[in-house]
């Protein structure tokens, strides 16, 4: 093939210059085995001209790469798209991503300061970034602990002894508790967060955005009860003596020991238990239901009908594993987790395009990143401040 075109967008995509346009034409090149040759010359040649002459500090560079290949699955993946050249494809992206970063650092830090401070005033606002580690402890005296200012280590509050450690909080409850003063925290993630608790019995709890905790400080009687709101991963200490009991508004489940996910934000009329391990009831006034490994119950709200069916563990799994994963999910599905994830709201313009998307992105990229691969479906958006409109 006539390789000036190629060449073109190579430069242009390396010195940011393309537009969304001209960067899909890239990508598809990039994807073609018949360019392969080309682009590895392109590559040779970049880093052979003395366009990297100027080293970049390592640990900038190692930074740099780090991000970008961190999550191998989280590599810029572009929505409905299928290849039979996609392992070269991803590799090439990555380079090209990485010498594009590599030339953008290079290239402000030889500009002058005159053009320093144009850019400064003509510059977009920065990237908003993605979530983290972020949480609120309610102690049952109405105590608020803010962790995320919080330094690693023991927190001793009253009879708890806590300990907290970069996003981990392990509670050893009092051996003096019992079921008449027994008190109950709140652990609550906000937009953007996102914590994991080991509660007094060992199990394990990873909170989602958005989503709450209510537990006991101790679990004493026959049963060990817990209220989530949100999103919430357990891994159940077993315990066959004292079963396991999440509460959802009205809906219970009951676990001996075992590993579930269960999703049931207030802006989805459905409460969703995953079932990964072991075996799980599901009680909603007379409907109940039981779950084996690779089944999930739906549960529509106001609405006493219990759905099993089995579901995809990765989807289901992917905002513990770090990832956005859709698989065939709406627009609208997609931007409740955007913008629980990156604390925005999201407005549509008009009507509500129809659109289903395959695809994972790493919960790590900034927003423009995950907005820009979206538009790779001919869906439009516009960021003002923190609010995305969806045109």
């Amino acid at each position: 093939m006539d390789t000036t075109r190629l060449e073109y967008l190579f430069d242009c995509f390396i010195s940011s210059k393309c537009s969304m346009e001209e960067e899909k034409e890239f990508m598809n090149l990039l994807d073609d085995p018949q360019n392969e040759e080309a682009v590895k010359n392109l590559i040779d040649r970049l880093f052979g001209n003395g366009s990297l002459e100027q080293q970049m500090p390592e640990n900038i560079s190692a930074g740099i790469l780090k991000k970008i290949l961190k999550k191998d699955e989280a590599a810029v993946v572009p929505f409905e798209r299928k290849t039979r050249n996609f392992a070269w494809m991803k590799v090439a992206a990555m380079i090209v991503l990485f010498l594009s970063a590599t030339y953008l650092y290079i290239r402000n830090n030889n500009s002058s300061e005159a053009v320093n401070k144009k850019i400064a005033t003509t510059e977009k606002p920065l990237p908003l970034t993605p979530g983290g580690n972020h949480a609120v402890l309610t102690m049952a005296d109405g105590t608020k602990i803010l962790l995320d200012s919080l330094e690693n280590g023991k927190i001793q509050h009253g009879n708890l002894n806590i300990s907290k450690k970069n996003g981990l909080l392990v509670f050893n409850a009092g051996s003096h508790n019992t079921i008449e003063n027994l008190s109950y925290n709140t652990l609550s993630t906000p937009k953007g967060g996102q914590y994991k608790v080991i509660l007094a019995d060992g199990s394990e709890v990873w909170l989602n955005a958005s989503s709450s905790l209510r537990f006991p400080t101790a679990f004493k009687g026959d049963k060990r009860e817990v209220e989530l709101k949100g999103e919430g991963y357990f891994e159940v200490a077993k315990n066959k003596a004292k079963p396991f009991y999440v509460k959802v508004g009205g809906m219970s489940i009951k676990v001996l020991g075992t590993h579930f996910n269960v999703s049931a934000y207030s802006d989805n009329n459905a409460i969703k238990t995953s079932l990964l391990e072991g075996s799980v009831k599901i009680t909603e006034g007379k409907t109940e239901g039981l779950l084996r490994p690779g089944e999930q119950g739906i549960l529509i709200r106001n609405k006493e009908n219990l759905e099993i069916r089995k579901f995809d563990m990765e989807e289901v799994m992917a905002w513990k594993n770090g990832l956005f994963q859709f698989k065939g999910a709406d627009i609208i599905t997609i931007m409740n987790e955007i913008s629980r994830w990156y604390d925005v709201d999201v407005i549509y313009s008009g009507k509500v395009p129809v659109r289903h998307f395959e695809g994972k992105i790493s919960r790590e990229a900034a927003l423009p990143e995950v907005l820009k691969i979206l538009e790779l479906s001919n869906v439009k958006f516009k960021v003002e401040g923190k609010k995305i409109i969806v045109e």
